[in-house]
């Protein structure tokens, strides 16, 4: 019984340090910079840091992710090993200042609840070498069409009423209230979004 006693103590006190090192994601909270390879890595704030990747691109150079996502594939050390990556299949990324899912769709607003905007995409550069202020990139233009990712479950879909209708009945409360809210569902939407998140905090390191 007592042995219990203590694993159960040792879990707890677990769980109090865990908490402790995490804080409650505010707009003023910055992503570290780097390419997140999946979902965990984004929830842990642990990316791939531009300066581990392996590439002649200046890391600290503001067009760092511009040239790495426009390259057919990259690579970087992880467990004792290189790990070959294409910009396709990267979870997303933060430039230190937005975050982004993928490589062009850009979080407006991050919680259980994540509103993203499809935006302009830079696919392809005809050289690396000494762009200039001048120099020029085929983009890709977005659609301005606003997306949903959700955070419990990774599902990314269009933002549509029926689907995120789904997130908000897990909170029986708040689904009944957004019900009896009055108004275009379009932007009863995106208001009960905000309140899902101020109700449903979601916690990063620190």
């Amino acid at each position: 019984m007592k042995s219990k006693m203590i694993i159960i103590a040792a879990l707890l006190y677990t769980a109090v340090l865990t908490a402790q090192d995490k804080v409650r994601y505010t707009d003023d909270f910055r992503f570290a910079r780097g390419i997140y390879t999946s979902l965990q890595d984004l929830k842990a704030n642990n990316p791939v840091k531009p300066a581990d990747i392996i590439t002649d691109i200046d890391a600290s150079s503001s067009k760092f992710f511009q040239y790495l996502l426009a390259k057919e594939q990259f690579r970087f050390p992880r467990n004792n090993e290189i790990v070959y990556m294409k910009p396709k299949d990267i979870f997303g990324y933060s430039d230190g200042r937005q975050l982004f899912y993928g490589t062009k769709y850009r979080f407006e607003v991050i919680g259980e609840i994540c509103l993203l905007k499809e935006v302009d995409v830079v696919d392809s550069y005809s050289s690396f070498i000494n762009p200039g202020d001048k120099y020029e990139a085929a983009r890709e233009q977005g659609s301005g069409k606003l997306y949903i990712l959700d955070f419990e479950k990774g599902d990314f879909f269009r933002c549509k009423p029926q689907k995120v209708e789904a997130i908000f009945q897990r909170d029986k409360k708040l689904y009944q209230e957004y019900q009896n809210a009055k108004g275009k569902k379009k932007d009863k939407v995106l208001n009960f979004i905000k309140e899902y998140n101020f109700r449903h905090p979601v916690y990063f390191p620190k």
